[in-house]
């Protein structure tokens, strides 16, 4: 009876790590952007702002990637105050900018999701991008643009960066 009370007594012992082993555990940044196809980017909030710059040169690199091609000529529209270095850049890209929103835009920048929001449901050209500065959150944008597929998405302290394209 005490052999039996012992290796049952050891079976419980030599169980218990097995058990444990089975938790849930979180899903890595990197397997989430595979699943979801959302690039994620973070910034720290810091004194160094040679680290916004970096994040935000993978941002705008995400853009230069995705700008249209295989039409006659790119250009892009602003709505409200945008930096002047993102016109910039873009202009560096080949892309041209449009004194007046019309149908040879393709490219639009934006600073207020609110205000702007009925001038992005007038975009009909397929593969078209919004590029917006907001401080909304991801799932506001994504209800009030269904429309549009995020691309790339970036957090930062003060607003938010989204890249969409039409679907």
């Amino acid at each position: 009876m005490k052999q039996i009370t012992n290796i049952t007594l050891l079976t419980v012992v030599l169980s218990i790590p097995f058990a444990l082993a089975q938790t849930r555990k979180a899903i890595p940044a990197g397997r989430y952007e595979a699943l979801s196809g959302v690039k994620l980017s973070h910034s720290l909030k810091s004194a160094d702002s040679s680290l916004a710059k970096d994040s935000l040169g993978l941002f705008w690199s995400e853009v230069a990637k995705h700008i249209p091609q295989g039409q006659n000529e790119s250009s892009f529209f602003s709505i409200g105050e945008i930096d002047t270095n993102f016109k910039a850049f873009l202009s560096s890209k080949g892309v041209l900018e449009a004194k007046n929103l019309d149908s040879r835009v393709n490219i639009l920048l934006s600073d207020d999701l609110s205000r702007d929001s009925e001038v992005f449901k007038k975009i009909k050209t397929k593969g078209s991008l919004i590029i917006l500065k907001d401080g909304h959150a991801l799932k506001d944008v994504l209800s009030a643009l269904n429309q549009f597929e995020v691309i790339v998405y970036q957090a930062e302290v003060d607003h938010n960066y989204f890249l969409l394209q039409l679907k």
